[in-house]
């Protein structure tokens, strides 16, 4: 909803400062888990760039994970050994402690059914 300014216009509603606001209500904190010694952070789910899921979206992990955790993060975590096994278990614990993690799957789409004409 848009609140009229004191001139009669509306006032523009600021997303940058609305998503700042819900993240501080939400508490939103980063993932913090260790690998082969190292500490290190996953940044809450909602403060991935957009760009990063859609990257994840086409499957393009390589590419979105920098994004993610930064490379400095991401240049650890390869020199340390991670596999694809163990960056799935990642993103599951990280999905779960965001609270996404124990959804349902969603339900295949319905087939169209065929008809006698």
């Amino acid at each position: 909803m848009t609140r009229p300014a004191a001139n009669g216009q509306p006032e523009r509603w600021d997303l940058e400062t609305a998503a700042k606001a819900a993240a501080a209500e939400a508490g939103d904190v980063p993932f913090a888990f260790t690998y082969k010694g190292t500490d290190y952070e996953v940044p809450n789910q909602r403060n991935w760039p957009a760009e990063a899921l859609a990257l994840l979206g086409r499957g393009e992990i390589d590419a979105a994970l920098p994004l993610i955790v930064g490379d400095d993060t991401y240049r650890g975590l390869l020199g340390a050994g991670l596999s694809v096994g163990e960056l799935m278990v990642l993103f599951d614990k990280v999905a779960e402690q965001s609270g996404v993690g124990d959804l349902p799957n969603s339900s295949p789409p319905r087939r169209p059914g065929s008809r006698r004409m």
